[in-house]
C-alpha cells in the first residue's frame, strides 16, 4: 500500500507540473489578446482622428472642448503597418506543437493560424485605407503626397487596380506612368499637363451648360412624372394585389405585379443614374419601394397558406377510424406559430386573417372531434349533432373528416361538449341496463318436491333475493339522474319488472309455507278432516289451484318470466285470502 501511495504522490506531481507548464505555455500569448480583444472599427477611428488612441488623462485634461484632431501622417500609417508586420513574423516562429514534461503534447496551430489571420486583417485595415485614399484623392495638390502613398503600398506588395493608373495618367507619357515602367521623365511636365487639362475641362463645361441645363429640366419633369405614376401604381396594387382570402389564382397575380414592379425599378434606376450625372435630387420613391416590400411578403403570406391548404385538403380524406387528432393538433400548433412569426405588417390583411382563422377553426375543429372519438357516441348522439347544425349525413365505417368539417364543429363547440357529457353517463347507464339483462336472462327458480305430494315447491335462494335487491337499487339511482331521459322508458320497465318479482316472490313464499303447513293438516290427516269437513272442502279448493299455479311455474324456470306473468300476483292474493 505504501508503494501505491508514493506512486499516486508522484503521479499527481508530474501531472501538476505539466499543468503549471500549460498555465505559462498560455500565458506567454497573453500580450496578443489585444489583437483580438479591441475593437477594430473604434481603434482605427480613433488613430484616424489623433494619430494614435487616447489615453485616459488626455480625454480628462480635454473634457470641456474635446480632443484636438491630429490626422496620422504617412509615416504614422508605416509605423502601424511595420508593426503587425513584425508581430506577424514573430508569430509565424512560434512552434506549432510542444511537448512538456515528454508525455503532454500540446498543439498551438489552430490557434497560430487564427492568430496570423487576425493580424492580417489589422494591418489590411490600415493598407486598405491608404488604397482607398489614392483612388479617390486626384487633386492639384496631392500628386507628390499620393505618389509617396503609392510608393509605401508597394513596398507591401499591394498593387493597385489599373483603372487606378488611368485617373492618374494626366497624358500620354505622364511621369506616374513612366514611372511605374521604370521610365526616367522630369517631375515638372506634372503640373503643366494638369493645369492644361483644368483649362479643357472649364472650356468643355461652359460650352455644354446649356444642354446640361435642358437635360436637367428634362431629368426633373421625368422624377415628377415617375413620382405621380408610382403613386397610381400604388392605388393599382391596393385594388388588384391578392390582399383578399378568396382571390383566385393569387401567384399569377403575383407575378403580373413583379413584372410591372421590376419595370418600374428598371425605370427608377434609369433615373437615379441620370440624376447622378446631372447633381439632380431625386425623391425616394418609397411607395414603389413599399411595394415591393408588401409583394415579397404577400408572396410570403401565399407560401403559407398554400402549405397549410395543402396539409388540410390531405386530411380532408382521412376516415374517422383513421383520425389522429394528437398528430392533426400538434401539425396544426405548429402552422399557427409560424403565421404568428410573420411580418407584423401583413396582419391587416384579409388573407392573414382568413388562414389565421382557418387554422383556429381547424383547431377547434379537431378539439370536438376528439370528444367525438370518445366510446360512449352513439348513433343517437349523431343524430342530435346533425340536428344541431342543420347537416345530415351517414355515419359509418366511410365517414371522412371532410364529413365531420361540414359540421362547422367549431361554431358548435359548447354543443358537443354538452353531447359528450350527456353521453359518457349514458353509456354507464347502457352498461349497467346490459348487465341487468344478461343476469335475469339466465337466472332461473329453483324447486325441491314435496316430501309427501312430491309437488315442485320454489326453493329459497339467498343469492337471488340479494341480486334483486341490489339491481332495485341500483335502477333508482338511475331513475333520479339529469341523463336518464333516453333510459327512462327502459328502467321504468325494469323497475316494475323487479318489483313485482319481488312482491310475487315474496307472496309466492308465503302462500306456499301456507299450503305446506295446512296440507299436512286437512289432506294428510283423516281424522281432522272429519272433524272439520267444511274447512277441508274449503282447503281441497285452495290445494288444487297451488298445485296447479307450482306445475304451471316449474314449466317457466326464467325468474323473471315466471313472476311477470299476467294474473299471477292476483291468483296468488286470492289463494292467501281464502
Amino acid at each position: 500500500m505504501a508503494d501505491l501511495a508514493d506512486m499516486r504522490h508522484e503521479l499527481m506531481g508530474r501531472v501538476q507540473a505539466v499543468v503549471t507548464a500549460c498555465c505559462d505555455y498560455r500565458s506567454a500569448f497573453d500580450h496578443y489578446s489585444y489583437l483580438y480583444g479591441e475593437d477594430r472599427r473604434e481603434f482605427f477611428r480613433q488613430f484616424l482622428l489623433y494619430g494614435h488612441i487616447l489615453t485616459a488623462a488626455e480625454i480628462e485634461a480635454h473634457a470641456e472642448n474635446g480632443v484636438p484632431e491630429s490626422p496620422p501622417t504617412l509615416q504614422q500609417f508605416r509605423e502601424q503597418i511595420d508593426s503587425y508586420e513584425k508581430i506577424y513574423e514573430e508569430v509565424n516562429r512560434i512552434e506549432p506543437i510542444s511537448i512538456f514534461q515528454s508525455w503532454m503534447k500540446v498543439d498551438a496551430r489552430p490557434f497560430k493560424a487564427s492568430l496570423l489571420n487576425v493580424i492580417k486583417w489589422w494591418s489590411l485595415v490600415f493598407k486598405q485605407h491608404l488604397m482607398d485614399h489614392v483612388m479617390h484623392s486626384v487633386t492639384d495638390a496631392m500628386f507628390e503626397p499620393l505618389k509617396q502613398t503609392v510608393e509605401l503600398l508597394k513596398t507591401y506588395e499591394q498593387e493597385l487596380p489599373e483603372e487606378v493608373y488611368k485617373q492618374l495618367e494626366v497624358g500620354e507619357n505622364l511621369w506616374w506612368t513612366r514611372r511605374f515602367a521604370k521610365q526616367p521623365m522630369s517631375k515638372s511636365e506634372l503640373p503643366e499637363k494638369w493645369n492644361n487639362i483644368k483649362k479643357l475641362a472649364i472650356a468643355v463645361k461652359q460650352h455644354v451648360a446649356p444642354l446640361q441645363a435642358n437635360e436637367m429640366t428634362v431629368l426633373r419633369k421625368s422624377c415628377s412624372a415617375f413620382d405621380v405614376e408610382q403613386h397610381r401604381f400604388r392605388e393599382r396594387f391596393r385594388k388588384e394585389a391578392p390582399f383578399r382570402f378568396d382571390t383566385k389564382k393569387p401567384y399569377q397575380l403575383l407575378d403580373t405585379k413583379h413584372i410591372e414592379i421590376k419595370q418600374m425599378e428598371s425605370a427608377m434606376t434609369s433615373i437615379y443614374e441620370s440624376a447622378g450625372l446631372f447633381e439632380v435630387m431625386v425623391p425616394d420613391y418609397k411607395q414603389l419601394k413599399q411595394r415591393r416590400k408588401e409583394l415579397c411578403l404577400l408572396k410570403e403570406l401565399w407560401d403559407m397558406i398554400s402549405l397549410v391548404g395543402a396539409c388540410l385538403d390531405d386530411w380532408q380524406t382521412t376516415k374517422w377510424v383513421d383520425i389522429n387528432v394528437e398528430n392533426m393538433d400538434l401539425e396544426c400548433k405548429k402552422f399557427a406559430r409560424e403565421i404568428r412569426n410573420l411580418d407584423k405588417e401583413v396582419r391587416a390583411w384579409d388573407a392573414f386573417s382568413g388562414l389565421d382563422s382557418k387554422v383556429k377553426n381547424m383547431l377547434t375543429a379537431l378539439k370536438a372531434v376528439a370528444e367525438l372519438q370518445n366510446p360512449a357516441i352513439r348513433e343517437r348522439h349523431w343524430n342530435q349533432l346533425m340536428q344541431v347544425t342543420g347537416v345530415r349525413f351517414v355515419m359509418d365505417s366511410d365517414t371522412t373528416l371532410a364529413d365531420l368539417l361540414k359540421l362547422n364543429l367549431h361554431n358548435f363547440e359548447d354543443e358537443v361538449r354538452g353531447i359528450v357529457d350527456k353521453a359518457v353517463p349514458e353509456m354507464s347507464m347502457e352498461k349497467v341496463l346490459k348487465e341487468l339483462k344478461m343476469t335475469w336472462s339466465t337466472m332461473e327458480f329453483q324447486y325441491e318436491p314435496h316430501p309427501r305430494t312430491n309437488i315442485p315447491l320454489l326453493k329459497s335462494d339467498e343469492e337471488l333475493i340479494e341480486i334483486l335487491e341490489d339491481n332495485q337499487v341500483q335502477l333508482q339511482n338511475l331513475i333520479t339522474s339529469k341523463y336518464i331521459a333516453f333510459f327512462l322508458e327502459e328502467v321504468s320497465i325494469w323497475q316494475r319488472k323487479l318489483s313485482t318479482m319481488d312482491s310475487v316472490i315474496s307472496l309466492w313464499f308465503e302462500v306456499q309455507h301456507t299450503w305446506s303447513r295446512l296440507e299436512s293438516i286437512f289432506i294428510g290427516s283423516e281424522d281432522i278432516r272429519a272433524q272439520l269437513p267444511e274447512d277441508s272442502k274449503r282447503f281441497e279448493g285452495i290445494d288444487v289451484d297451488f298445485k296447479e299455479l307450482a306445475y304451471e311455474a316449474q314449466k317457466t324456470p326464467n325468474v323473471v318470466e315466471a313472476t311477470n306473468k299476467p294474473g299471477l300476483s292476483q291468483q296468488l292474493e286470492d289463494i292467501q285470502s281464502r
